[in-house]
């Protein structure tokens, strides 16, 4: 029996360093990859450039994109890469180090086993942690508050909506016509499949600082949350009133 493939999309600007040590774990798992697609935009680095294509040469399942201009940031990116993947699975994974891939094989291995499961999701919140350490007192604070109030706005026991790292079945992504170009991608992508009572298993992973770049993930992003939240909890309240 042949196994179910995954396909994995490294999101990389200007990082080199993490980016080798991110593809160097990535490959330790090349039994269940089919490929590893670097996706950046147009303003990419010359070193970022030049460590892609190091690592392009090393590992034949590695592709280099980049991305439409038509659909910029970090949402875009990942929309971008999507009618590029024809595995059962895919992730996407920071090329930040944000995301660490060690996770990766114990989130293939949930999905692969249980056909019911459409989503893995990483946590940080999962063993009821608040504070995130090297993550500030603040921003651990409202982040968790602000996952608090998803619970309890989508009636769900997920503990972490804005986590960038999911394993998610292709074909079920691709229904979806996601509207975000920016990181609040990473709620909107979780929202549809909450409302349509999806089954998706968490695990709780442990979250580390970046070792480059620098957060794209300003004040008026957080803000668009909101709207994001908005727009699922009136689809919600269509789905109740259709049954």
């Amino acid at each position: 029996m042949s196994l179910a493939k995954l396909t994995v999309i490294v999101l990389a600007v200007n990082e080199t360093s993490s980016l080798e040590r991110i593809i160097k774990t990535i490959k330790d798992f090349d039994y269940f990859i089919e490929k590893i697609i670097i996706v950046s935009p147009k303003s990419v680095t010359n070193e970022c450039k030049k460590t892609q294509l190091q690592l392009k040469k090393k590992y034949k399942k590695i592709e280099t994109l980049i991305q439409d201009h038509k659909l910029p940031g970090y949402g875009g990116a990942i929309k971008f890469s999507m009618k590029f993947i024809n595995s059962e699975y895919f992730i996407w994974i920071d090329g930040d180090g944000e995301t660490d891939p060690k996770y990766l094989e114990e989130m293939y291995r949930i999905i692969t086993s249980d056909n019911s499961i459409d989503i893995v999701s990483a946590s940080r919140f999962k063993r009821h942690n608040i504070f995130i350490k090297n993550y500030g007192f603040l921003d651990s604070i409202l982040t968790y508050s602000f996952q608090l109030l998803c619970r309890i706005l989508f009636d769900s026991k997920i503990t972490d909506y804005t986590v960038a790292y999911r394993i998610y079945r292709t074909s079920m992504f691709k229904k979806y016509n996601f509207i975000s170009n920016s990181q609040n991608f990473s709620l909107e992508s979780l929202l549809p499949f909450v409302n349509n009572k999806v089954k998706i298993f968490e695990i709780y992973y442990l979250w580390t600082k970046r070792i480059e770049g620098t957060s794209r993930n300003n004040i008026f992003n957080k803000l668009s949350y909101f709207k994001i939240i908005f727009k699922y909890l009136l689809l919600k309240i269509k789905i109740k009133l259709l049954k």
